[in-house]
C-alpha cells in the first residue's frame, strides 16, 4: 500500500477527501502484504490478572493458580493509553534463562475490547524483521544488505552523528533505503467516529517526531529513499492507522511534512495469541488533518481511558502517585481539545490529578526538579 502522499495537500482539504486519495494511490500502485508472516514467542508464556503498573517499568501481576503477585517487566515507556486496566486478562513470557535480570517475566500481551494487544513495544521491530527477511512487503522483494540500528549518515540528521534508523537496506535498483518503525496500540471503539483506526501516539514522543524530521532530511538526498511503518498491534485496527493530532500535534505535523518531503508511511495489522504474533495484513495510514468532530472524540475517549493509563509512582515526597495520565500542556486552550482537568483515581491510591506533565517547558517531560542547596566544602567554594 502506497497509503501517505508524496506532495503536500491543500489546508482546505477535507480529511474525508485525503482519505479518498490515500486510498486511491495505494490501490493504484498494487503493493501490499504479500503474505502473513508469524513469529512466535520464544519462552513459555503464563496468563493471570494485572494489578497495576509502578514506576513505569514494572507490572504488578497475579498469575493463575497463584495467590502470590509478581513483578513483570513492562517493556514500554509510554502512557500505555487505557492498557494500565487492574483486572484485565494479561499474558507474560518467561524469561532466557541465559540473561541476567531483575523480573523474571516480560508483559507481553493484554485482553482489551476482546482483543489480544501486544504491550511490548520492542515487538514491531521484531516484526519488521521476520517480513523484510521474509520478502513478504512488496516493494521490499528484491531488498539486500538488511540491517538493523545503522547509524544515519553523518550530517544528513538533526540530531547529530549518532543518531539510528531501525533498518536500512539496499534496493533493487541501488539506492539507500532507510525504515523507521513505530508501535501503535490505540483503538476507540466506543466512539463512532475513530472506530476501526488506530492512533499513534498515545502520547508526546519528541523522538518519533525526530525520527520523521531526519528521515525528511535524508528524502532529499540523491539515491535515497525512506519509509515509516507503524505497526498495529491489535486486530481490530480494521480500516488503518492515523496520527494523533490530540496526543502530539508535533509528531503530526512532523510526519505530514516528512510525506511532502518525499517519506512513504505504511501500516501492518498484527494479531496475537500465546503462540505468538502474526503480520496479517497492510492497512492504510491517513495523514490528513482531523476535523473538530475527530478532535473532540479523541478528547472524549482520553478522558475515558485516563483512569486506567499512566502508572503509579512509588518515591519521593508525595508518593504514591499516579502520574502520566493527566492533561497535555499543548492542548490547552486549544479549540477542541481542551477542558477543565478532571481528577484521575487509581484504584490502589488516593484519586488525585497527574502533575506528571508540567505546563512549562516541553508538552511531554517532566518539570526540571530543583538545584539542592549545596553543603559543607563545596558550600563554602561557591560562597
Amino acid at each position: 500500500h502506497v497509503v501517505a502522499a508524496a506532495s503536500p495537500r491543500p489546508a482546505s482539504t477535507t480529511a474525508a477527501a485525503a482519505l479518498r486519495c490515500l486510498i486511491a494511490a495505494r490501490s493504484a500502485s498494487g503493493m501490499g502484504l504479500l503474505r502473513s508472516v508469524s513469529v512466535p514467542f520464544e519462552n513459555a508464556m503464563r496468563s493471570g490478572v494485572f494489578l497495576r503498573r509502578e514506576d513505569r517499568f514494572t507490572a504488578k501481576i497475579r498469575l493463575d493458580g497463584s495467590d502470590d503477585e509478581i513483578a513483570a517487566h513492562c517493556i514500554n515507556p509510554g502512557r500505555m493509553e487505557a492498557f494500565v486496566d487492574p483486572g484485565a486478562r494479561v499474558w507474560v513470557q518467561e524469561k532466557d534463562p541465559s540473561k541476567s535480570r531483575k523480573t523474571a517475566h516480560t508483559w507481553e500481551l493484554i485482553e482489551r475490547d476482546g482483543v489480544m494487544c501486544s504491550t511490548n513495544t520492542q515487538r514491531p521491530n521484531a516484526l519488521v524483521a521476520a517480513v523484510l527477511a521474509a520478502k513478504a512487503l512488496s516493494g521490499f522483494e528484491d531488498a539486500t544488505d538488511v540491517a538493523a540500528e545503522r547509524v544515519l549518515p553523518h550530517g544528513a540528521t538533526h540530531a547529530g552523528p549518532k543518531s539510528r534508523c531501525d533498518f536500512y537496506c539496499k534496493d533493487a535498483d541501488g539506492w539507500d533505503h532507510w525504515i523507521e518503525v513505530k508501535n501503535c496500540h490505540a483503538t476507540y471503539p466506543d466512539e463512532p467516529l475513530l472506530a476501526g483506526w488506530g492512533y499513534f501516539p498515545d502520547s508526546v514522543s519528541e523522538r518519533a517526531a525526530r525520527h520523521c524530521n531526519e528521515l525528511a532530511a535524508l528524502a532529499r538526498r540523491p539515491r535515497t529513499r525512506c519509509t515509516v511503518i507503524i505497526v498495529a498491534s491489535r486486530a481490530d485496527a480494521t480500516r488503518g492507522v492515523r496520527p494523533s493530532d490530540f496526543h502530539d500535534p508535533t509528531f503530526c505535523a512532523a510526519a505530514r511534512a516528512a510525506a511532502a518531503a518525499g517519506v512513504s508511511f505504511r501500516g501492518l495489522r498484527a494479531s496475537h495469541t500465546v503462540a505468538g504474533t502474526t503480520v496479517d495484513a497492510e492497512i492504510p495510514i491517513d495523514l490528513s488533518e482531523p476535523g473538530p468532530e475527530t478532535l473532540q472524540a479523541l478528547r472524549r475517549a482520553w478522558e475515558a481511558c485516563a483512569p486506567i493509563t499512566g502508572w503509579d509512582r512509588t518515591f519521593g515526597k508525595d508518593a504514591p502517585k499516579r502520574v502520566a495520565n493527566g492533561e497535555f500542556a499543548h492542548n490547552k486552550g486549544r479549540a477542541h481539545c481542551d477542558a477543565a482537568p478532571r481528577p484521575v483515581a487509581s484504584p490502589h491510591f488516593t484519586p488525585r490529578a497527574s502533575g506528571h506533565f508540567g505546563e512549562e517547558g516541553d508538552a511531554g517531560t517532566p518539570a526540571k526538579k530543583k538545584r539542592r542547596p549545596a553543603r559543607g566544602k563545596k558550600a563554602s567554594k561557591r560562597a
